[in-house]
C-alpha cells in the first residue's frame, strides 16, 4: 500500500512538473503567504506594455526620419542639377515640400499618441499617405534622367550639324565621305528617337501621386524602359559621332602628310 502511494505522488508530481500552467494554477490558488505579489506582476505588465509602447513609437518616428532624409536628398540632388528643367524642378521640389510637412506633422502626432489604437490609427499613414520609396523617389530620379537625356541630345544635334559642316567641306575638295555621310545620317536619327523617348518619359510620371499606388509601379516600369531606349540610342549615336570624327581625322591626317 505505501509503494502505492509513493508512486501516485510520484506520478502527480511528474504530471505538475509537464504541464507548468497547471502547476502555475494550483500555486496561485493555494498559495496565501505572499498576497502582495499579484500587484508587482500588474506592475510589471504595465510596464513592459508601456516599454513595447515606446518602441513601436521609436521606430515609427525612425521611419518617418529616414523618409525626411530621403526627401533632403531628392531637393538636392534636383537643386544641384544643371538639366532638370525649370517647370519640372518647381513641380517636383513643391510636392517633395508637401510630402516633408506632411511627415513632420504624422510624427508629432505620434510623438503625442498615448494609446496603441491611436498608433495603429496613425503609423499606416507613413506608408500609405506618402509612399516616398514606391512613387516618390523613382519619379524624381526618373525625371532628372529624362532630363539630362535631353540635354545629352541637344548636344549630340548641335555635334551632327558641325560634323555634317565638315563632311560637305570634305566633299568640296574630293574626298569620298559617303560612308561618312551614312553614319551621320544614322546619328542623326538615332539622336531624334532618344530625344523623343527620353521627352515622354516625365510627361508619364509626373502626374504620379502615393494614391495611385500599386497602379503607379506599371507606370514607371514602362517609363524606366522607355529611358533605357533612349539611353541606348544616344549611346550609340555618340558611338557614331566618334566614328565620323576618326574619318575626319584620317583625312586630315592624310592630307598633312601628303
Amino acid at each position: 500500500m505505501m509503494m502505492k502511494r509513493l508512486m501516485t505522488a510520484a506520478l502527480a508530481v511528474l504530471i505538475l512538473a509537464a504541464v507548468p500552467g497547471v502547476a502555475v494554477a494550483q500555486e496561485t490558488t493555494t498559495t496565501t503567504e505572499r498576497p502582495a505579489e499579484a500587484p508587482d506582476r500588474q506592475e510589471t505588465a504595465a510596464e513592459r506594455e508601456a516599454r513595447w509602447f515606446e518602441t513601436i513609437k521609436a521606430r515609427a518616428l525612425k521611419a518617418i526620419e529616414k523618409r525626411l532624409g530621403t526627401i533632403d536628398n531628392l531637393q538636392a540632388a534636383i537643386n544641384r542639377s544643371a538639366s532638370v528643367d525649370p517647370d519640372h524642378a518647381e513641380q517636383l521640389l513643391s510636392e517633395l515640400r508637401a510630402s516633408a510637412s506632411g511627415l513632420e506633422s504624422l510624427a508629432s502626432e505620434i510623438r503625442a499618441a498615448e494609446d496603441f489604437e491611436t498608433l495603429r490609427a496613425l503609423i499606416p499613414k507613413i506608408f500609405e499617405d506618402y509612399r516616398i520609396y514606391a512613387v516618390v523617389a523613382p519619379k524624381v530620379n526618373l525625371v532628372l534622367v529624362s532630363d539630362a537625356a535631353g540635354t545629352v541630345a541637344g548636344r549630340l544635334a548641335e555635334a551632327a550639324d558641325l560634323l555634317g559642316v565638315v563632311l560637305d567641306r570634305l566633299a568640296e575638295n574630293g574626298v569620298d565621305v559617303a560612308d561618312a555621310e551614312a553614319t551621320l545620317a544614322e546619328m542623326e536619327r538615332l539622336v531624334a528617337a532618344g530625344a523623343e523617348s527620353a521627352g515622354s518619359v516625365p510627361g508619364m510620371v509626373l502626374g504620379l501621386t502615393p494614391a495611385d499606388y500599386p497602379g503607379s509601379s506599371e507606370v514607371l516600369r514602362s517609363a524606366h524602359s522607355v529611358l533605357e531606349s533612349a539611353r541606348t540610342d544616344l549611346r550609340a549615336a555618340g558611338q557614331n559621332a566618334h566614328e565620323i570624327v576618326r574619318f575626319i581625322r584620317s583625312v586630315v591626317w592624310d592630307t598633312d602628310t601628303t
